[in-house]
């Protein structure tokens, strides 16, 4: 047995202690729709640059290069690659490409220094060491809202129902009654507001006749004002039952 089929012999029995440890395999996918399932052997290659030139001439790259043992005991390189740069009128252009290809004996020689195949073997009695189980990203469903029970529903109406406030009745009489109220506290103020007035302008040099249809107006205005207050207050306001 050369060389090439020692490392796919060895190949095989890691898959099978890896699959004895119960290490699930990682699925890599490319954008022809392959898929393998496999574990990383090594990331071989991370390639970057960035260029800015102008804020509309840039350029952000990203590229790596994985050696891949798949669950059959297959080698398969696995290139990933983000491309993100300015397009046309400034706008970002975002890239992202998957690929998967099955490797010769030739590619894993060139994997390390040493004899044929000595860096892969040596990768491959690490790996049940070093390999971690695959775990699916979880997905968290969308947050439900409680139901709000029928019963509490009608019982919250019920009391924001009994706590509102009820709506006055109109009353006549105590429109009667708010105006004669009315009217005496307009009178009142009208004499006051007349006297402080009168005076005012007395002293300002007016003569007789101005002063006095000055203040009759303004007494007159208050008493209208209030009687007119107190009969829509009244209105408002019922008057209380006697007992």
């Amino acid at each position: 047995m050369d060389a090439y089929e020692d490392m796919l012999d060895l190949a095989r029995q890691t898959v099978a202690t890896l699959t004895e440890k119960g290490v699930r395999p990682r699925p890599f996918e490319a954008d022809d729709g392959t898929t393998v399932k496999g574990w990383c052997v090594k990331q071989l290659a991370d390639h970057a640059k960035d260029e800015y030139r102008g804020l509309d001439n840039w350029e952000e790259f990203r590229c790596t290069i994985e050696l891949v043992l798949a669950a059959d005991g297959r080698f398969f390189s696995y290139t990933e690659t983000w491309n993100n740069h300015s397009g046309t009128g400034g706008r970002a252009v975002h890239e992202h490409s998957r690929a998967l290809r099955h490797e010769s004996a030739a590619y894993l020689i060139a994997v390390g220094p040493g004899k044929p195949f000595a860096a892969v073997s040596t990768l491959l009695e690490r790996l049940p060491w070093t390999a971690s189980s695959y775990a699916p990203p979880q997905v968290r469903p969308a947050p439900v809202a409680p139901a709000t029970p029928a019963a509490s529903t009608s019982g919250r109406q019920a009391a924001r129902t009994a706590t509102a406030r009820p709506a006055r009745p109109r009353s006549a009489v105590g429109a009667v009654l708010g105006f004669g109220g009315g009217l005496l506290l307009g009178c009142a103020a009208g004499c006051a507001v007349a006297i402080v007035l009168g005076i005012a302008l007395s002293i300002g040099g007016m003569d007789g006749d101005t002063v006095g249809v000055t203040t009759f107006v303004i007494a007159m205005f208050c008493v209208a004002a209030g009687a007119v207050a107190g009969a829509v207050s009244g209105w408002r306001t019922p008057a209380k039952s006697a007992r």
